[in-house]
């Protein structure tokens, strides 16, 4: 059979199994060699005259063969079994040879065996070199048919002969060759029975045949790298990953697991390599001096640090390793050291960066002190100009409506002549309260003549005109 690169597809797994079992033979079916199940081992060597009886009398006889036992002796270089009783052999031809256990796994004597296969076991013989599988059962071989060994029938690899059969568990596959050619097994391939194969240019190898195709987990050797501008430093990291096409894996290159390391450690030295210590320290000061923002620098200088060198890996290997059939899922830097001398430096750059955003976070502190000051005297000055103009306003109101009485007071004198005079005597009246009793008041329209009684008794004078001295 021609066995191509598509041997990964499970049809032509398939059609592989079908075309190899077909020569394996198995014992099941030769009854010639199998032991009945209901007889037992006495009966089947007596059928087939290889069971030799005691014909001595009860309690007499040299060699004793005790029930469960079974005696091998030779009968003038014939093998014969002895069932039990006693024996006693007087020709110089026949003798006993040994007395074994009839549950023993292998009973040879001549050019015959007896060979048990329990339950959960797998036999191989040879027939003329034609191999035959033994099932679970009790066999009696004839040479040339011989037994060679059993092997565990839940064994993952059973190679009996040129006989093969893997059985692939979940997670993994199988990766054989026949004739030159690759053969990927999948444990889909295997659910309806093991894969068997009796071809003589089979191989597998048992130790590193069966391959993991779940998450995997590489530690990286550690490297140590001089930086773009000449630090050295000290790295370590880890990658996770897993083969997602099996086919391409492994028929692409030899030992991926391995390439797939070595590959990720060139990258990793490359980056850093290209890379100044600036980009990818997280440098950190011991004794930060403001806890808030050393808090907040520190975890974005080394998430920016981790997304950088994760970013640009991630980018360059996964391209490489995907053409393998491998897809990466990540990298973490567990290590990365530096010389006492750049890590001073480092924090010493830390330290001014601190002192920087602290300074920085000081001035928009006075910042702002100042704008709510000047929003408070703003907001003042508004409220005194507001107030002012309320005064303004108020006594604008009051001169108005002071001079719109007087108005209406003039108009009211024009128009009524005696309330003109009783307006000019209440202001008469009004001066003479305001001058006090020592002052004499003379009215503008006093004639001579008019001079009136004196009070010598009060000091005082009255003067009125004709018209009242009339009156």
């Amino acid at each position: 059979m021609s066995i191509n690169d598509g041997d990964i597809d499970g049809k032509l797994v398939s059609d592989y199994k079908k075309t190899f079992s077909q020569t394996i033979q198995h014992a099941g079916s030769d009854m010639n060699i199998q032991l009945h199940p209901g007889r037992s081992l006495y009966d089947e060597l007596e059928q087939r005259g290889l069971l030799e009886r005691s014909r001595m009398p009860t309690g007499l006889g040299y060699n004793l063969i005790q029930d469960g036992k079974l005696g091998l002796a030779m009968f003038n270089r014939s093998p014969k079994f002895l069932a039990p009783g006693r024996y006693t052999f007087y020709s110089p031809f026949n003798h006993l040879i040994s007395v074994v256990s009839i549950t023993d796994k292998v009973i040879t004597l001549g050019n015959i065996q007896i060979v048990t296969i329990n339950q959960g076991e797998l036999g191989l013989s040879l027939r003329n070199g034609e191999s035959i599988l033994l099932d679970p059962g009790r066999y009696i071989l004839t040479a040339p048919h011989i037994f060679e060994k059993s092997t565990p029938a839940n064994a993952q690899y059973i190679e009996l002969g040129t006989y093969r059969r893997i059985t692939v568990p979940v997670g993994f596959v199988a990766v054989a060759f026949d004739i030159g050619k690759q053969i990927i097994i999948r444990p889909e391939d295997t659910e309806t029975g093991p894969f068997e194969t009796n071809s003589p240019t089979f191989l597998f190898d048992k130790k590193t045949g069966f391959q993991s195709v779940q998450l995997q987990v590489r530690e990286l050797d550690q490297l140590v790298v001089n930086t773009r501008d000449g630090i050295t430093i000290i790295a370590k990291g880890l990658i996770t990953y897993r083969i997602h096409d099996p086919r391409i894996a492994f028929m692409t290159v030899q030992d991926i697991h391995g390439a797939v390391k070595r590959a990720a450690e060139a990258t990793l030295t490359s980056l850093f390599l290209n890379a100044a210590i600036d980009e990818i320290a997280p440098s950190v000061p011991t004794k930060p001096t403001d806890k808030e923002i050393t808090s907040v620098t520190s975890v974005s200088e080394e998430s920016n640090f981790n997304q950088h060198i994760r970013a640009a890996f991630l980018h360059d290997f996964s391209h490489k390793v995907s053409r393998w059939g491998v897809e990466l899922q990540d990298l973490n830097i567990e290590k990365l050291e530096f010389d006492n001398s750049v890590k001073d430096l480092l924090r010493k750059r830390a330290q001014a960066r601190v002192e920087t955003a602290t300074s920085l976070a000081n001035m928009r502190s006075q910042t702002d002190i100042a704008m709510q000051q000047a929003d408070r005297e703003k907001q003042q000055a508004q409220i005194r100009a507001e107030a002012e103009a309320y005064v303004i306003r108020t006594k604008a109101d009051a001169d108005y409506y002071a001079a719109e009485r007087h108005a209406q007071a003039a108009k009211i004198l024009q128009e009524v002549p005696l309330s003109a005079q009783i307006e000019l005597k209440k202001l008469d009246v009004e001066m003479i309260r305001a001058t006090g009793d020592r002052t004499t008041f003379l009215p503008m329209n006093l004639h001579i003549g008019d001079i009136g009684m004196i009070d010598k008794q009060n000091s005082k004078m009255y003067f009125a005109t004709n018209a009242v001295a009339n009156t």
